[in-house]
């Protein structure tokens, strides 16, 4: 069982929730809530967050000031299936791994993410807290595929 595990559903097709999470997360990301959601330093504001799709791509955040902080790398690529990567706080010892998955249901689309690894970064009292974490991010992932999944339904009618 992961450190850390969220699961949820939005009603868009597997391969259309893996671009949304993949390519569009810049577009929902929360920046802001109970926990930091940016690694920008007190200096300047965030700007784009952002994976390279490939594997060993990178996951990073591009600052106002120009400046970025890689957060982790791809270590598996397979849409529409799974998206594995590391995830990196600059304070810790180590990476943990988030590995994210998408399974067609009817009407949609089950995500799980999972994070494992946190005491190997030295970081063995966080799960409980990258639980919240984790589940308010992809509340914000699931409110923008319901969002667009909606403004379809709209566009169909008229």
């Amino acid at each position: 069982m992961a450190e850390s595990s969220v699961q949820g559903f939005v009603p868009l097709p597997p391969a259309e929730a893996f671009d949304v999470f993949a390519n569009q997360i810049d577009v929902w990301w929360p920046r802001q809530g109970v926990f930091p959601y940016s690694f920008a330093p007190k200096t300047t504001r965030p700007l784009h967050i952002r994976f390279e799709a490939e594997e060993n791509g990178r996951l990073y955040e591009t600052f106002l000031d120009e400046s970025e902080y890689v957060i982790g790398r791809i270590t598996k690529w397979d849409p529409p299936h799974s998206l594995v990567h590391t995830w990196r706080d600059p304070t810790w010892e180590g990476d943990t791994t988030v590995t994210v998955t998408f399974t067609a249901v009817i009407g949609g689309t089950q995500f799980v993410v999972e994070q494992d690894g946190f005491a190997a970064a030295g970081q063995p009292d966080l799960p409980p807290y990258y639980d919240i974490g984790n589940r308010q991010t992809m509340a914000a992932f699931a409110a923008h595929c319901t969002a667009i999944h909606e403004l379809r339904q709209l566009q169909n009618q008229g």
